[in-house]
C-alpha cells in the first residue's frame, strides 16, 4: 500500500470499534470481510480521530480493534469485552422474577385444567339432558302411537257394525 494515500475508517463491527487504514473505501470493506457498501448505511466512516488515525496509520491495510464504548487503544488482538458484575441483589431480583414467572405459568396451566374438567362435565350434562329428552320423546311418539292404533281400531269396529 506503499505511494497510495490512506485514509482511515472507522466501523462497530459486533462488540467491538474497529478501524482500518485503507487507500479506499472498497480496500476498508474487503479488510472488514464485507460486501456491501456500509458506508452508504452510515455504519462506517472516515475517521478524524487522532488516536484511531495514528493507530490505523501505524498498521496499514490492518484491522484493529477496541471493545465497544471504551477509550483504550486499538490493537490487532482487541482486549476482551469485560463481562458485567452480578450484585447479589441483581441475582436476587432474577431469582424472584423467574419464581413468579413459573409460578404464573403453573396457575395458567391449573385454570386452563379447571376450565377443560369444567366444559368436560358441562357437556356430559348437556349430553344427559339430551337423551333425558330424547328418551321423553320416545315415550310420547309410542303413547301417541298406541292411542292411534286404537282409536283406529275403534272406528274401524263402528264402520263394521254400521254396515
Amino acid at each position: 500500500m506503499a505511494g497510495k494515500r490512506l485514509k482511515v475508517y472507522q466501523a462497530h463491527l459486533g462488540f467491538y470499534d474497529t478501524v482500518v487504514a485503507a487507500p479506499s473505501q472498497k480496500a476498508a470493506l474487503a479488510a472488514w470481510g464485507m460486501t456491501r457498501n456500509e458506508f452508504a448505511k452510515g455504519f462506517a466512516n472516515v475517521t478524524t480521530d487522532p488516536a484511531a488515525t495514528t493507530a490505523g496509520l501505524a498498521h496499514p491495510g490492518q484491522v484493529l480493534k477496541r471493545p465497544f464504548g471504551s477509550t483504550g487503544e486499538y490493537k490487532l488482538d482487541a482486549d476482551p469485552v469485560p463481562v458485567p458484575k452480578v450484585s447479589a441483589k441483581q441475582r436476587r431480583v432474577a431469582r424472584v422474577a423467574k419464581r413468579r414467572r413459573l409460578r404464573s405459568k403453573d396457575e395458567e396451566r391449573r385454570a386452563a385444567g379447571r376450565e377443560l374438567r369444567e366444559a368436560k362435565r358441562e357437556e356430559a350434562r348437556a349430553l344427559a339432558d339430551m337423551k333425558a329428552r330424547e328418551q321423553a320423546l320416545e315415550r310420547e311418539k309410542v303413547a301417541l302411537r298406541q292411542a292411534t292404533k286404537q282409536r283406529i281400531a275403534r272406528v274401524r269396529s263402528r264402520l263394521a257394525h254400521s254396515r
